[in-house]
């Protein structure tokens, strides 16, 4: 397990037994995970309030994405968001992605194209702490935290494969961005 958790994090500090338990599970698998087993990895956690705590690591300027696990199969990233930040409009392009919201309550917004290529909203909708979405791939949406001032937001998520694609949209232009291959522009959203 250890050659796959973020370098940063092996010698930073102890893993908790329940983290070290949940990372275990990610090592079993051999393969790109399926919408099911993302659910059920998420379902299965069993975290206590201060086990993720060496990933709680926020920015004033953006959100920030905290990477925890790392294998060929799947990547976990702790989320942390301030009030008013959000996400790129982007879908996920070639990567699952099951989000799970741990503290505060995230504002998921979905969008679909037109036949020119712009982007509108369709739903916007809450998710409570505790809630889990599960996103395919093509799906384009935003999350949010508009919470008021000083209420941070706090998310999970499981990619599979690990997300190094994308598609960033904007409400202004048809133009899709699609940045390179490479890891550095996902922490950049």
């Amino acid at each position: 397990m250890n050659d796959t958790l973020c370098a940063a994090a092996q010698s930073a500090f102890p893993l908790s037994p329940s983290l070290a338990a949940s990372l275990r599970q990610l090592d079993a698998y051999q393969a790109n995970l399926n919408i099911e087993q993302i659910r059920l990895f998420h379902d299965s956690l069993q975290l206590g309030p201060d086990d993720l705590q060496p990933f709680r690591q926020f920015s004033d300027e953006r959100y920030r994405r905290n990477q925890i696990y790392l294998s060929p199969w799947c990547e976990l990233l702790l989320l942390c968001w301030r009030s008013t930040q959000r996400s790129r409009i982007h879908n996920h392009r070639g990567s699952l992605c099951g989000l799970r919201v741990l503290q505060g309550a995230a504002t998921e917004t979905v969008f679909e194209r037109t036949d020119h290529g712009l982007v509108y909203a369709v739903e916007s909708h809450r998710l409570e702490s505790g809630s889990l979405t599960v996103n395919s791939h093509l799906d384009i949406h935003q999350i949010s935290n508009l919470q008021p001032y000083g209420e941070d937001l706090v998310t999970l998520h499981l990619y599979s494969p690990p997300l190094r694609k994308m598609e960033l949209f904007s409400l202004e232009s048809s133009q899709v961005e699609r940045p390179g291959d490479s890891i550095s522009w996902v922490y950049e959203i």
